[in-house]
Parts: structure tokens; sequence; C-alpha cells
């Protein structure tokens, strides 16, 4: 029987990279999505399936190629994201070395974007551009005569063949993640969230894509090879958005509590589309009483309608994609967002019990300057909430804004080695990427070394290990 294993190795960075969103090093370990789908599709095709996880497997570098040898694994499988480069290659070079007759599969935004800097001279390293739960499950099963999606060497040469023609797969058309493989159960009670009570914790995604234009956007690495790969053959255009049905999203909610999980992470970039979709699945899942949580636009929740079903439905937090509290900041950035929806959002969200978590990103664009930085660090201090999340705008490479950059003479960074959280990749006239950095460490330890926050996560401390969760995190973002 054909042996398919996929793989999370060590990483050789100093920190390790979160695959799913792809664009952050790790604060805590989540399954990766980007693989689950494909694993259960080939396991519901008959195909011997497992999953090496090595963070959570607590695997060393010796420890991990044991294992990952004593499979027998016919293929390999990895999903290649920026930030994980140096640990694909070095594990694609020591894994060859070791087992020459093995064919790796690579699928992910980087390998999408970049196809030869991974397969090299190498025949057996065959990459699957854009979306792959077709493309990657016709292959292993041999129906790919038309070799649709993939990039591999043919007669010495790069070949890239055309994208699957049958389009993008609805949404309701995909597994529910097989979590209850016997690959994947040791993990089960390993995965958690700290900004949620329950143990175990799932992540699921309800949607693909995004259809909102804001400037600086990278999607999580499914939406994102997807995304690359739709606007290198169409002039730019974002593909279609593909929604689970509130039934689907019920039954996947449903799935999980059957199979003792206590709460979720909805990760979509946006889970809330129109109100009445909301409210249905509001209606479905309420009885379930699941603790969860999302992300969402904030004038997505000045409906106080949508956000009270939301809380009646178990959502206690969701995370708000904000940018910046200066209005002529948004409008730049192509936000189409009224500041104002920003406080409804958190006035509604605090009404029903229900914790908002706003997202804020330095340097979107020159027209941002340090005074609007101070200011909306200062109005973010006034607001009733206590979780704030400070990034750097990076230019990831296969996007406009990376583009965009290098024109003007913004980037003074073009390497792979990114980090959104403390690293600046760009400078402008007004905005340094020095001042940058000191900004954002500047708002991190002005944002949480306030009494009130500290009391905050003090209280929602349930367990020895949940301090130790805290006293990394403080760690990772204010030393950082």
């Amino acid at each position: 029987m054909t042996r398919v294993v996929f793989l999370e190795p060590p990483a050789v960075t100093e920190r390790t990279p979160e695959r799913f969103a792809g664009c952050t090093f790790e604060v805590y370990h989540f399954p990766d999505l980007g693989n689950l789908y494909p694993l259960t599709m080939l396991h519901n095709e008959g195909v011997d399936v497992d999953y090496l996880d090595a963070g959570l497997l607590h695997d060393d570098e010796a420890s991990f190629m044991a294992r990952a040898l004593a499979t027998n694994a016919d293929y390999f499988v990895l999903h290649a994201v920026v930030l994980a480069k140096p640990t694909d290659f070095y594990w694609l070079k020591k894994l060859r070395a070791a087992r020459p007759d093995v064919t790796f599969l690579l699928h992910g935004p980087e390998v999408t974007r970049v196809p030869l800097e991974y397969i090299g001279r190498d025949e057996k390293i065959i990459a699957f551009r854009g979306e792959v739960e077709r493309t990657l499950i016709d292959f292993v099963m041999g129906r790919d005569e038309n070799r649709y999606g993939q990039a591999r060497l043919v007669d010495g040469e790069l070949k890239v063949y055309e994208p699957d023609p049958r389009g993008y797969i609805a949404f309701d058309d995909l597994p529910i993640p097989a979590r209850d493989h016997p690959a994947l159960l040791p993990y089960k009670e390993r995965y958690f969230n700290p900004k949620y009570k329950g143990r175990p914790h799932a992540v699921m995604l309800a949607s693909r894509g995004c259809s909102f234009r804001c400037s600086f956007c990278v999607p999580n690495a499914i939406s994102f090879q997807r995304e690359m790969e739709h606007q290198m053959r169409n002039d730019g255009r974002k593909p279609p958005v593909k929604k689970a049905s509130a039934k689907r999203v019920y039954e996947e909610m449903k799935w999980l509590k059957d199979n003792g999980f206590k709460s979720v992470h909805i990760a979509d970039d946006q889970f809330l589309w129109a109100k009445k979709r909301s409210l249905e699945i509001c209606r479905l899942i309420e009885p379930l009483e699941m603790e969860w949580g999302m992300l969402s636009r904030a004038d997505f929740l000045t409906d106080e309608a949508v956000v009270e079903a939301l809380a009646k439905a178990g959502c206690v937090s969701i995370d708000i994609g904000v940018e910046s509290l200066q209005q002529h900041v948004l409008d730049a950035i192509n936000k189409d967002l009224d500041v104002e929806d920003v406080y409804t959002a958190i006035d509604l969200c605090n009404k029903h019990g229900i914790r908002p978590k706003l997202n804020i990103m330095f340097g979107t664009t020159p027209h941002e300057t340090p005074e609007d930085i101070y200011w909306t660090v200062k109005k973010l201090k006034e607001l009733e909430i206590t979780n704030v999340m400070f990034s750097i705008a990076t230019p990831f490479k296969g996007t406009p804004f990376f583009e965009h950059c290098k024109e003007k003479g913004y980037l003074i960074d073009d390497s792979d080695n990114v980090n959104p959280m403390g690293k600046a990749m760009i400078s402008y006239p007004t905005l340094s990427g020095t001042q940058l950095e000191e900004l954002e460490r500047y708002a991190y330890r002005s944002f949480y070394l306030r009494p009130k926050v500290v009391v905050d996560r003090l209280k929602r401390i349930r367990r020895p290990k949940d301090l130790l969760t805290d006293l990394k995190v403080a760690k990772q973002v204010l030393l950082h």
C-alpha cells in the first residue's frame, strides 16, 4: 500500500515558524490545516497516511530523522511557507541523502511562488501550486495524466503546468479534517490556545479567501497560495471566496464537540459575511454550548443582533483587524473602514461578554507618521480592551505590497528573513525602519505594562501552565 507521510520537522531557525498562518513564528503550537485537508482526503481514498509533528513529539533532529526513516514512506509532504524555508531546505537535503528513492510532494505559498528554488535538480521533488486538495491527491492516486497544478523537472528543465480546470473547490466539498486519525490522536491533548478555557483546542476554517482590498494584506497560507496562483494568471485579481454553508459549519463544530474538543478558533481571514448566514450559523451551533472565537472586520460587528447572536452561540473572543485608529491611514491602505465602526464593535462585544482583541499594524503606508502611531497607542489605552497585537507591516514576496515597496524604494531588506513581530523590512521618508522597530517595542510595553492589563491577565490564569505560557509570551513580545 502507498504510504504518504506529512512532516513538520524541527526548525533550524531560532524560533519555530507557524505554518498555517505562514507569516509569523509560533507562540504556541496548533495543527497545520494546510496539511490536514490533503491528509484526510488521501485517507478517505484508502491511502496509508502518517503525520509527524516535531513540535508536539518534542523531537530533536536525530530522533525526528529516525522516526521519519522508520515510516518507510513512499512520499514525504511538506507545506512550504517563507519562514520555514531554511528548515525545509535543510530537511530536503538531509532526508534525500538518507532516502534517494522517496518522492517529495511540496505545496504552499512559497513553493507556489518559486518552485525551482525547492526543486533544484531533483526530479523526485514535485511542487503543487495554488489549491492542492485535488491535484496532490490525483498525483498520489495516479490520476494526474495532465499534471494540472504541478511544477516539476521535465528533461532537466522546469515545467509549470496549467491550473486545475475544475476551478476552486466548494468549501462544503472539503472533508472535515480527520483529527481522530491514529496519526493525529497522540497530539490531541496537547493542543491549546491561552485565549480559551477549554482544552483540547481545535483550529478550523469555514472559508477560503477574502474579497477586501487592503493593500498590505497577507492571508493565511491556504488562502495565500491559491490567491498567489490566481493573481499570477489573472492580472492581479483575487480568486473568489469560497464559504462553507451554515450547515457545514455546524457539522464540523458538532464533530469537534462529539470528539471531545472543548474550544475552537475559526481562523478564516474573515469569518462573518452576510447577516443571514451569520445568524443561521449562530442558531445552529448555539445548542452545542461550545466555546469558540474567530477573526472579523469591525464593520461586520456593528449590528447588535449579530453580536448578541454570536455571544449566545458561545463566541468568547474576536480578533479584529484594525491596523490604525487614524482614519487617514485607513483610507490610504484601502481598508474601506470607518474608524467609528471599531469603537462600535468594541462596545458591542464588551456589552455581550465577548473579548475583543485588536490587531494593529505599523508602517502600512508612508502617510503614517510616528505621531499617528503614538496617538493610536494612546487611544488604545483609553478603550475597554486588554488584548492588542502589534506588528510591523511586512512586504511578503508575491504580494502587490512587496512590488510597490520595491518600486518606490521603501524596501530595505528583500531577503526571506522576515519577522513582522519585531523586524522592519521597509523604511519611509517619514517613518524609518529603526523607528518602526522602536515604536513596536514602545507600543507593547506601554500598553501591556499597566496594572489594569496585568491584573486582567492574572485573573484569567486557570492553571500553573497558563502562567508559564503567559510569561513565555510576555518575554517574546516585550523583550524581542
